[in-house]
């Protein structure tokens, strides 16, 4: 059988195919009739549809960053530790710009009013500074998110479309506003990608049906800050999600398809004149239906690396220990099985180990878990450094870490297990600008003759009780 993966593929394939294809045969058909008709009510609609879904793809990509930064535990526990170490945000706002290549990542503090960008501070906002009115305005609107053109502080001369997303704490409190930023011109690139594709007008319009957005020629007709058309027609657009219609102006036919999208709270408009329709209705149809494929084609490729990529991301955190990135407990369960037969059906020796922090919630208790967190992850770096590239490493739990090695007697984990602490004696961790000694008790234990592979584990674990007895810092072989 199919994997449901190529299922849902093949079923969506399926889906928009037919839906495409009995979409443009009705419309061919339905043009006969009435030529007006068919555009108003289905080939214009249609490829505003076409429109939307790569304007899903290509600009509400912004918003969908915007938001996850402004929920960003990184961010807020940054700003709730009294912001230090501006380099720290920094960084963090600049490997956003890089991996998402966009022009401009910031972050504004309404505790402290600073302007944090990817390149550093830039200033400090001021509400007597009609240049920073913006950020006050944004603050007390009531939407989570906006969208605003304007001037980067970073380059004064581009224009830049900005996302300014609210940042919240975990008790609802105003922490600030983080986004980032498109280059005016890039998404003008774009919409004059979508009209020159589907040979129609493409620019947006807020509530009040005046121009906000365009390529790179204003659409004829229009003046950007003013209404786009008369009163009546406004109405058609402003009091209803999704409209189609047509109205002659200038003895010409005009075809409007109008929705809105939430997420801008814009108004994407298409338009088209009757001029554009002397051509054959057949190679309209032809056209289409090429659109069609295209369309199709876009959206599997997306949905099958869509689906490859969380597949993936799924199956590596399911075995992945988010602190330290070290297997976690349910990667190893089925490994310590199959080193377990093997051992025994070809005959070599496995050990196992369990290395225990000593005095860890001291640790925790004097310095705080963040703190401790940063110790997991130094010490486990340690760990992995010396391991064999056979050797499975884990984080069992807690403070405690278990290595299976096969090909290992106990007399060979017992100098693998000195030379771990021998290590931790010679290195001093400097954390948060604090220098702190590390020691590990370890337990040993090496496969004889036990049934169970759990056995193993068992015994290295009462191995290390019995370090932790004999006063920590302590290898013991069971």
């Amino acid at each position: 059988m199919l994997p449901d993966k190529s299922k849902f593929l093949l079923l969506l394939c399926c889906i928009l195919s037919l839906g495409f294809i009995a979409t443009n045969m009705v419309g061919y058909f339905v043009a006969r009739d009435s030529l007006s008709k068919q555009i108003s009510g289905d080939t214009l609609p249609l490829i505003g549809d076409n429109i939307y879904s790569e304007i899903q793809r290509d600009l509400l990509k912004p918003i969908v960053i915007s938001s996850v930064m402004a929920n960003d535990t990184f961010l807020r526990d940054w700003v709730l530790a009294g912001e230090e170490n501006p380099h720290r945000i920094q960084r963090y706002l600049k490997k956003i710009q890089d991996s998402y290549q966009t022009v401009t990542s910031f972050f504004i503090s309404d505790a402290t009013l600073t302007y944090y960008h990817s390149s550093g501070i830039l200033k400090t906002l001021s509400q007597h500074n009609e240049a920073d009115q913006w950020y006050f305005d944004a603050k007390n609107m009531t939407a989570s998110h906006e969208i605003n053109v304007d001037f980067d502080p970073s380059a004064a001369s581009q224009l830049t479309v900005f996302i300014n997303y609210k940042v919240f704490d975990a008790k609802g409190k105003f922490l600030g506003i983080t986004g980032v930023g498109l280059a005016l011109s890039a998404v003008r690139e774009l919409i004059e990608d979508y009209q020159y594709k589907y040979h129609r007008e493409v620019f947006f319009v807020d509530k009040k049906a005046q121009l906000t957005l365009h390529g790179t020629q204003v659409p004829k007709g229009t003046v950007p800050g003013h209404n786009i058309i008369g009163a009546d027609i406004e109405q058609k657009i402003i009091n209803t999600d999704r409209s189609s219609f047509n109205y002659q102006q200038d003895s010409q036919q005009i075809y409007i398809d109008s929705r809105f999208i939430e997420e801008f709270n814009w108004y994407l408009i298409v338009r088209q004149t009757d001029e554009y329709l002397q051509g054959s209705i057949f190679d309209s149809l032809l056209v289409n239906l090429l659109i069609s494929l295209v369309i199709t084609a876009v959206v599997l490729t997306f949905s099958w690396r869509t689906l490859s990529g969380y597949q993936q991301q799924l199956e590596k955190m399911a075995i992945t220990d988010k602190l330290t990135g070290l297997n976690n407990r349910q990667m190893l369960e089925p490994v310590l099985e199959q080193l377990f037969k093997l051992s025994s059906r070809h005959n070599y020796q496995l050990s196992a180990a369990v290395l225990d922090i000593d005095n860890f919630k001291t640790i925790n208790d004097q310095y705080g878990h963040p703190f401790g967190d940063k110790v997991l992850v130094a010490v486990a770096e340690l760990i992995r450094d010396l391991t064999r590239e056979s050797d499975v490493l884990c984080r069992w739990g807690g403070e405690e870490f278990l290595i299976l090695m096969p090909n290992c007697s106990s007399a060979d984990a017992h100098s693998f297990a000195c030379k771990v602490q021998q290590q931790l004696a010679t290195s001093s961790f400097d954390i948060e600008q604090r220098k702190i000694n590390i020691e590990l008790s370890i337990g040993i234990s090496q496969k004889e003759h036990e049934d169970k592979a759990e056995y193993l584990i068992f015994r290295a674990d009462q191995a290390l009780l019995s370090a932790k007895r004999a006063g920590r810092n302590t290898i013991v072989v069971n």
